[in-house]
């Protein structure tokens, strides 16, 4: 009985063996038209190169050197890197439909992912994307100055009091994580520093731990493997918890409503203002176990794509405006301009300023884009190609038809095209003046939130959030601020985690 069991599934394994060589060389086949790095190693192919330095960063030099287009293997995947407009333009619109996501460059964050947007293709993807398109819609960004602002208030405060250098980026990464709990949850503000950082944060931590040591998710005697899994655990619970109160709180309004009254209720006793949750929600006619589980899953992957990449965008901006004093006094001048005559309610706490007159910023959002272009929060996308494509040599500048082949994963170079001087002359300078004007930006060659149809559907929360904090922080307490940490340190990447963020923390004193 055992030797049939062990031959089975030696069988099995064998079969496993032949088929992801069979399909290596296929993919092999259709790719050897691409210039491919040196140093490719047997079974391992380029993956030693990978692990000794940061692989972003070598992916961009890969794109560099061949003119943004090449492919390289990874312990026997293949990938097809391709950073320019034409080809990013084409996987991600005009043949959106024969890429799908690459899940498992998700793998170690499906934990909080879960079945959510990020996660899903097809049907499921387009489902999906429809109930969180309504839940996003422009006019939800009313909700953002109010809550953005008063969140800041309460930041500049901590700055202004600390005794000891803070760090910034760990600031930010609180206050982003505050103006998505209470944008999508109505949570206090005292309940997402409640929530957030003890749950949250040491889920996202281990996440990137395992991205580039993976083995860590089979050791479970790790003290950091049991908080996360513990952490995973409570937050679930609470997400599901606050969406079956939101549900029974909607139908007793709707009940209100059928009856005659105005809609309040003993919990709201006012006309309250509905956040995203509730746009979701609007969509729905029941809420089943299945829909709570999809809510829950949108809800961290909200979390995640929404506070992470905005803390990051603010922290770069930051560090470059800290060491350009010119930058800080028209960030200071714009403020001035914008906000002043609502300045003292902002102080007050109780902020009213119109969604208008805070779209009326052009620079701090330019250094904010600056600050995407060159950081490269998210230095590249994946995909997988679902069946083969044939690209004409007029895309691709070879001399004939390139053609990806199904199952080969593609890797859109945002970091190598932000660093193209074909695009942006002078790269590594930092200048926002670039993106003052953004009908001068050509779309495909700036892409910090991917195009197309698959694009972050929260880039105008993030952005509108952001300004209203650089904007602030500098108008406020830019002529006190100080950088603590040598600006060559506060500048250098972390080698791995994405978003990308600065390898040692930005420490910075308040005068």
């Amino acid at each position: 009985m055992w030797l049939i069991v062990a031959v089975a599934i030696s069988t099995l394994l064998l079969a496993r063996l032949a088929w992801f060589i069979a399909s290596g060389w296929r993919i092999d086949q259709h790719l050897r038209v691409l210039p491919s790095p040196p140093g490719h190693l047997p079974l391992l192919g380029h993956a030693l190169q990978m692990m000794r330095t940061s692989p972003f960063r070598l992916f961009a030099k890969w794109g560099s050197m061949y003119h943004g287009l090449c492919y390289f293997n990874a312990a026997g995947t293949r990938y097809v890197y391709m950073a320019t407009p034409a080809l990013i333009k084409r996987v991600l619109l005009t043949n959106v439909r024969n890429y799908g996501k690459d899940l498992s460059s998700f793998k170690q964050f499906m934990c909080l992912l879960g079945t959510g947007l990020v996660t899903s293709n097809g049907d499921k993807w387009r489902k999906g994307r429809l109930l969180l398109s309504h839940a996003m819609r422009i006019d939800v960004l009313e909700l953002i100055p109010t809550v953005t602002l008063k969140a800041t208030e309460h930041m500049l405060r901590h700055l202004a009091d600390a005794k000891e250098p803070v760090d910034i980026s760990e600031e930010f990464r609180h206050l982003t994580l505050k103006v998505i709990g209470q944008s999508v949850l109505s949570l206090s503000a005292d309940e997402c520093d409640r929530i957030f950082p003890r749950l949250y944060l040491p889920i996202a931590q281990e996440c990137n731990e395992r991205v580039w040591a993976p083995w860590r998710a089979f050791m479970p005697w790790l003290s950091a493997w049991q908080a996360q899994r513990r952490c995973v655990v409570e937050l679930d619970a609470i997400l599901v918890d606050l969406i079956r109160k939101r549900w029974a709180l909607r139908q007793e309004e709707r009940q209100q409503q059928a009856d005659g009254g105005s809609g309040a209720t003993a919990s709201f006793p006012h006309a309250r203002r509905e956040d995203i949750l509730d746009r979701c929600m609007s969509q729905l006619t029941e809420c089943t176990r299945t829909i709570e589980i999809q809510l829950r899953d949108d809800i961290k992957t909200i979390l995640l794509a929404g506070h992470e990449t905005s803390a990051a965008a603010l922290t770069w901006a930051t560090v470059e405006v800290l060491k350009n004093p010119a930058l800080a006094e028209r960030l200071k001048a714009e403020n001035t301009a914008v906000f002043g005559a609502y300045q003292d309610t902002i102080r007050n706490g109780e902020p009213n300023v119109p969604l208008d007159v805070c779209r009326q910023l052009s620079f701090a959002p330019a250094c904010l884009r600056e600050a995407l272009r060159r950081y490269n929060v998210v230095p590249l996308v994946m995909r997988e190609a679902l069946a083969d494509d044939e690209i004409p040599a007029s895309e691709t500048g070879l001399s004939g038809p390139l053609v990806i082949p199904r199952g080969a994963r593609v890797a859109i170079g945002i970091e190598c095209i932000h660093m193209d001087p074909t695009y942006f002359p002078d790269p590594e300078r930092y200048d926002p003046n670039r993106f003052v004007d953004m009908d001068k930006v050509d779309l495909w060659s700036f892409i910090p939130f991917i195009n197309g149809p698959r694009n972050c559907l929260g880039q105008h929360l993030s952005l509108l959030e952001t300004q209203m904090v650089l904007s602030q922080l500098f108008g406020r307490l830019g002529d006190r601020l100080k950088l603590v940490t040598p600006p060559d340190v506060a500048s250098t990447k972390h080698p791995y985690i994405v978003p990308v963020v600065p390898k040692d923390g930005v420490f910075v004193t308040c005068r």
